[in-house]
């Protein structure tokens, strides 16, 4: 090997060190071996070696360090060509001259023996590519701004083939065997996830299960005190499928297969248990609690499908609150595994079928490799691999019952809790539950919890004024109840105060990650202009009900088109049907801070018209 840098700069010719030691005549050198066989422009030269500070003599001192490049390295040793360009210079090397060819090579066919089922070749080659490097990527060399990003690039690609490396003897069952190098990397880099989730996982293979839930709570520890973050959704469900599962008893464990034998690799189905962690502040939600509990208790009789639950409500109503909460009730009834999706239903983007499927596949044990392109033959396997296994499925905030269709199991054993802002009733056989927001008592019991019941009680009438004015919707109670708690000497009645009396009350329901408003914003934009504007002017109506017949007059349209906009409305939770009946027909109402966020959106968009784009909210949470 001539060029050398996956470590140290080093050149070598004929078992001779040739490596140039002055520090400028290095950093060309580098420059050049990371373009090679590339045009480098001399203004690229430039800003690397001096950034925004070159010298008079930049051209004239570029053209010296080339001199010398070629007088004691090059020319004597034959290893590259340099050839001068009209705009720069061009390295001219053979790949099997320089080391970094040689391991991009090797983990590439790492790469590919991994992802056609074959660990045993994938960590050979793997090994063999990280043999190759003997420290950090070019140390020693002078980086500037240019050189430093295809140093970052060359540590990516390294961690890269690290993570591959672990993958493969991972699959191989040489769970103890990786232990303590995966101990040295957590310790490297203390905040990479996947890491941890390797060591926690390969200690909970060798029975080591307190060693592994003990990694999560450091990992936990440093993300909350470096980065404000706890951690990923994929790292909370391995701690709580740890807390759950009973994998980690030594007397069960198997050894690895012996690594001269290993030759293929065989997907081992595994019992999924992907729900997100229950909440400790559950609060009330009594009957429609009650409800889901007894359509998962009904039993079988002739359904020859899975059974269907679909919790649709107000945006911020709690409707994900309550069905994990009823999964993790229920889930010892699933002995087969619980999955779970965000389907992302109100955002702009929702998540595609076949990527909620293919994490399905892979969270049972299928390899990438063997799981196929296509929707239709995803949902096939997916429904090939439940068929007589009894699954408990969440699908989180769904848009339409077609978002969902491909994602049902196929076995009347196994249960779908499906979330939605809006009724999924063309969903053949789906049981509705319809979630109002809370009673003011239990609308005061969450926000004592919140903020401690000690406060609650002390300023008793103030909390109620302030389930009141949240108009009893959890997320708005999540909302000042955060506030409320990270102010710990701010009386109720100054909260209550703020949002009755503010200029913009929905401001004040909005804290870290609560949003009350951008909630509404992912409802409100995915509207028909015409019912965004039925919306907004119907903000201007008594708080009290109204019927078709009123808003038509409001409208100034006919009665039966206003009905039809009147129940899109009422679809989407947006609007709520009171009463039935009586002279008048159906009687509409509208949520008070529905009614808020309307007269809001007629203001800004009636005095500030360009403001009526969607704003762009981070769904990633």
């Amino acid at each position: 090997m001539g060029f050398c840098i996956l470590g140290p700069l080093a050149v070598t010719h004929e078992g001779r060190d040739i490596t140039p030691t002055a520090p400028k005549v290095r950093q060309v050198l580098t420059f050049l071996l990371v373009r090679r066989n590339q045009i480098v422009q001399v203004s690229e030269f430039v800003d690397e070696l001096w950034s925004s500070h070159p010298p008079d003599s930049a051209m004239t001192t570029l053209q010296t360090y080339i001199y010398k490049l070629r007088k004691d390295v090059l020319d004597p040793s034959g290893l590259a060509r340099l050839h001068t360009q009209p705009s720069g210079y061009l390295l001219d090397v053979a790949d099997e001259a320089i080391d970094v060819c040689d391991f991009e090579r090797l983990s590439r066919q790492g790469r590919l023996a991994l992802e056609k089922g074959d660990p045993l070749r994938a960590s050979e080659l793997l090994t063999e590519a990280l043999s190759l490097w003997r420290g950090q990527a070019l140390v020693g060399v002078t980086a500037g701004e240019i050189l430093s990003a295809h140093v970052t690039r060359l540590e990516e690609n390294r961690l890269r083939a690290l993570e591959m490396h672990i993958e493969a003897d991972m699959r191989l069952g040489r769970y103890q065997e990786l232990i303590s190098e995966l101990k040295v990397l957590v310790y490297t880099y203390p905040l990479h996830e996947r890491f941890h989730g390797d060591l926690m996982t390969a200690l909970n293979r060798s029975g080591r299960r307190y060693e592994a839930l003990e990694v999560y709570r450091q990992l936990r520890g440093v993300l909350i005190d470096e980065l404000g973050l706890e951690p990923s959704t994929a790292m909370q469900r391995l701690h709580q499928s740890l807390l759950s599962a009973d994998s980690a008893d030594p007397a069960k464990a198997r050894p690895a297969p012996p690594v001269a034998t290993a030759t293929r690799y065989a997907a081992t189905l595994t019992v999924p248990a992907q729900l997100p962690p229950d909440i400790s502040d559950f609060t009330g939600r009594t009957e429609p609690l009650a409800q889901i509990h007894r359509i998962l208790a009904a039993g079988q009789d002739n359904r020859t499908t899975a059974r269907a639950v679909s919790i649709c409500g107000m945006a911020g109503a709690g409707k994900t609150t309550l069905a994990l909460h009823a999964a993790h009730l229920n889930r010892a009834q699933y002995p087969d595994g619980q999955l779970f999706a965000d389907l992302r239903g109100a955002s702009a983007t929702p998540t595609p079928q076949t990527d909620v499927l293919a994490s399905f596949l892979r969270a049972v044990g299928v390899p990438d490799h063997q799981i196929p392109p296509t929707l239709e033959e995803r949902s096939n396997l997916f429904r090939t691999w439940s068929n007589g296994r009894r699954v408990l499925v969440i699908l989180d905030d769904a848009r339409a019952a077609s978002q969902v269709a491909s994602l049902l199991p196929a076995t009347p054993q196994c249960t779908v809790i499906i979330t939605s802002r809006e009724g999924l009733q063309s969903l053949p056989g789906v049981q509705t539950v319809e979630l109002g927001v809370m009673n003011l008592t239990e609308g005061v019991e969450l926000l004592g919890r919140i903020i401690g019941t000690g406060r609650v009680d002390a300023e008793r009438e103030q909390a109620e004024k302030i389930v009141d004015l949240c108009g009893h919707l959890p997320l708005a109670l999540r909302s000042v109840g955060a506030r409320l708690a990270a102010a710990r000497t701010w009386p109720l009645q100054k909260m209550a105060a703020l949002i009755e009396s503010g200029p913009a009350p929905l401001d004040q329901l909005r804290f870290a990650e609560f949003d009350v408003r951008a909630d509404y914003d992912d409802t409100y934009f995915r509207l028909d202009p015409h019912d965004r504007s039925a919306l907004r002017l119907l903000s201007l109506l008594p708080p009290q009900d109204f019927t078709a017949a009123t808003a038509a007059g409001l409208l100034g349209s006919a009665a039966d088109a206003v009905e039809a906009q009147l129940t899109r409305l009422v679809s989407c939770h947006l609007l709520d049907v009171k009463s039935e009946g009586g002279i008048d027909g159906i009687r509409y109402e509208m949520h008070k801070l529905t009614r808020l966020y309307a007269r809001e959106r007629l203001n800004r968009e009636f005095i500030q018209p360009e403001m009526s784009s969607p704003p762009q909210h981070d769904h990633s949470t």
